[in-house]
């Protein structure tokens, strides 16, 4: 990371540095830059709770991916629009996002992955695009 702008990088409450393109999980689709990007503009977390719901809601979107990307390249896979953002309420914990697939279209998806969602999971489609809810 020597070579890197540190300005670039993003800080996180828990004293974690993560560069935007960093993969949240290890074998996993869904980078930094996707969970904390709103509107081309990063918004850290605020709290090393939201922090630690970001990387779960990560790891139960790539659990959910696997139902509906079982067959494509990796980079057919679901696609972050909006989730973590402050200053909207339901996206303001990071437990919440709304979400697309890179080549499926949404009713696709919901019915796939709305067999896959558990009890206190909420999953929704809203003009073309997925929300889903842990929790």
């Amino acid at each position: 990371m020597k070579n890197l702008d540190k300005s670039l990088l993003y800080h996180m409450p828990s004293g974690a540095i993560h560069h935007p393109n960093r993969l949240i999980h290890k074998d996993g689709t869904i980078m930094w830059k996707h969970a904390l990007l709103y509107n081309n503009e990063p918004t850290m977390p605020q709290e090393v709770a939201h922090e630690a719901h970001i990387i779960k809601t990560a790891q139960r979107l790539e659990e959910l991916n696997s139902w509906v990307s079982l067959d494509g390249e990796p980079w057919e896979c679901l696609l972050p629009n909006a989730w973590y953002v402050p200053d909207i309420d339901f996206l303001s914990e990071g437990i919440s996002l709304f979400f697309k697939h890179a080549t499926h279209d949404a009713e696709y998806v919901y019915n796939t992955l709305r067999h896959h969602t558990h009890d206190h999971e909420k999953l929704e489609l809203c003009n073309h695009v997925l929300y889903f809810q842990r929790c």
